[in-house]
């Protein structure tokens, strides 16, 4: 064998190991999902007349600067948006898990006390997912967001000058997020999760408003709170600090949702009770949202490695100069 031919293996041998390197991708991974069931709203003291409701799904994603907005105002069932190897078709809130590079969003309001839709329901569900893998380095989001504005025109007979509204739901929530152990300094997986009710006056002035944040009492302002299950305005996240371990964030012991996702067997406890509404016309919105963020950065080459590149790139240039030299 020739010299110049042996001063090439340090080279070859170099650029072999980035290639093996960087085939050997981590998954950046996140999902999020709630189902809010057995929503009624109610009102013990007073007369309460609903003047409108408008219900608002919605879905996004996005996946390396490419995005999908479905669904909207007026719609009950949003379709899912899908960019990348999505698998789960429309409806299905289960996980995907970490199988290829994705972003999906859903939402569907299953049932809705209020008309139009269906007919003769008298409890609200409203389930929502957002989950994203990627493969490779790069970035992704997407979410599942639930939200019903309802206008009430609050009428009183004589000598009821006041009025309240009581809530009571169950919900279930699970997150997940993970980072491989060879993602690159500035990797970050994010799920993110938002459950709120708020009540503003005619002056567009907020007198309720409840985030249920799992402590008793705690997240509600122009109310009081009888039974609060979990956070359901929280977060979970992981970055290149805790890379290597799954995170899961389960705190009504239902585990991950099986089936399609949709399902009224297990859920934490929620209820709350206004204070008193005086008359007048108010606006209550429900806003749900489920979200996921994911940034994956390529590892950066080992120091031996680059050594070892260092001498095969030398070699590769003292072979050059001999041929010249020839």
């Amino acid at each position: 064998m020739k010299l110049s031919q042996l001063k090439l293996l340090p080279a070859a041998a170099a650029l072999a190991m980035l290639c093996a390197a960087g085939s050997a991708q981590a998954g950046a991974y996140g999902y999020s999902y709630d189902n809010i069931f057995g929503l009624t709203i109610t009102n013990p003291t007073g007369i309460v007349t609903v003047a409108s409701t408008t219900n608002i799904s919605r879905s996004t994603s996005t996946l390396n600067g490419t995005s999908i907005i479905n669904g909207g105002s007026g719609i009950l069932d949003s379709p899912q948006a899908a960019l990348g190897a999505v698998t789960k078709g429309e409806n299905d809130f289960t996980q995907q898990g970490p199988n290829g590079t994705y972003a999906r969003g859903d939402a569907q309001i299953v049932s809705t006390q209020f008309p139009p839709f269906p007919p003769g329901a008298t409890t609200t569900q409203a389930v929502n997912v957002a989950e994203a893998h990627l493969d490779s380095p790069g970035t992704a989001d997407a979410s599942g967001r639930n939200g019903s504005t309802t206008g009430f025109s609050v009428n009183f007979v004589v000598g009821s000058p006041t009025a309240t509204l009581a809530f009571n739901f169950l919900a279930n929530p699970f997150m997940q997020v993970f980072l491989n152990g060879d993602v690159g300094p500035g990797s970050s997986a994010t799920a993110n999760l938002v459950v709120t009710f708020s009540i503003t006056n005619a002056a567009g002035i907020t007198v309720f408003n409840w985030a249920p944040d799992g402590l008793l009492g705690s997240g509600i302002t122009g109310g009081t709170e009888t039974a609060d299950g979990a956070n359901l305005n929280t977060n979970l996240s992981t970055n290149f600090l805790t890379r290597g371990n799954l995170f899961t964030y389960d705190p009504t012991g239902c585990g991950a949702p099986t089936g399609t996702g949709v399902g009224t067997a297990c859920g934490g406890t929620f209820a709350a009770l206004t204070n008193t509404l005086v008359a007048g016309n108010y606006t209550l919105t429900l806003n749900a949202v489920e979200s996921v963020d994911l940034v994956k950065v390529a590892p950066m080459p080992e120091p031996g490695t680059l050594a070892l590149l260092g001498l095969g790139l030398a070699g590769l240039c003292y072979s050059s100069r001999r041929k010249l030299t020839a």
